[in-house]
């Protein structure tokens, strides 16, 4: 088993015994295979047994998460000016200068990833943030037209983007929630509350990108 399927089921157990369903997590475990099929039968088990928004949670338990360093610094600045949208325009910032490095991007390709509203902060409209998921393969992204290989090089998750490759479903779209944990887990550090996360857009349920409401 290698290192990142060993830290996905660690923090799927700690999800899961978060609600008190630990049972479940050794059911599931008794099965474990490292391939999308698993992943299947892991999610119409949650979905068959949980309630929507235990899925939610038990999921987004899962996600890789942002490093805290720089958030430290926002969740200081919130807790002192209680400012959401201060603190919304200063993690743009931080996103726009690290992923222009990070992906090696010119300015027109930054230009693009902000008109859509992708990245960490998303766009802030009231007290509900919208963001965007950028394609992992950036670059390789932009230079294909076949429609399985941009979903690909769009999705971030190790566990099923070879599926995608020749299924357009391959699990279910709640699964999608892994990732939508990548944000939930980002706001609720800088604001030290929890907040509700909402899945509106998924290459899971068909469409082209994946694209995450955050409730403050």
């Amino acid at each position: 088993m290698n290192e990142f399927e060993k830290q996905w089921l660690h923090k799927l157990r700690y999800g899961l015994r978060k609600i008190g369903r630990n049972d479940l997590y050794e059911k599931v475990l008794l099965s474990h295979q490292e391939d999308v099929l698993w992943s299947e039968q892991l999610m119409v088990l949650l979905n068959n047994e949980l309630a929507e928004n235990e899925l939610i949670d038990v999921m987004c338990s899962c996600a890789c998460l942002a490093p805290k360093d720089y958030l430290k610094i926002l969740r200081d600045e919130y807790a002192k000016t209680s400012n959401l949208k201060h603190v919304h325009q200063l993690l743009q910032k931080y996103f726009e200068t690290s992923i222009t490095k990070y992906k090696n991007l010119n300015e027109d390709q930054l230009k693009y990833i902000v008109y859509h509203d992708m990245g960490m902060a998303g766009k802030l409209v009231g007290n509900t943030i919208t963001a965007v998921k950028i394609p992992k393969d950036f670059h390789e992204y932009f230079q294909t037209d076949d429609r399985a290989k941009k979903r690909y090089h769009y999705c971030h998750c190790p566990r099923i983007r070879e599926a995608l490759k020749s299924n357009e479903k391959p699990v279910n779209k709640n699964y999608c929630y892994c990732g939508a944990g990548f944000y939930k887990d980002i706001w609720e550090f800088i604001l030290h509350k929890p907040v509700k996360v909402k899945l509106v857009e998924s290459l899971l349920q068909g469409d082209e990108q994946c694209k995450i409401k955050i409730y403050i």
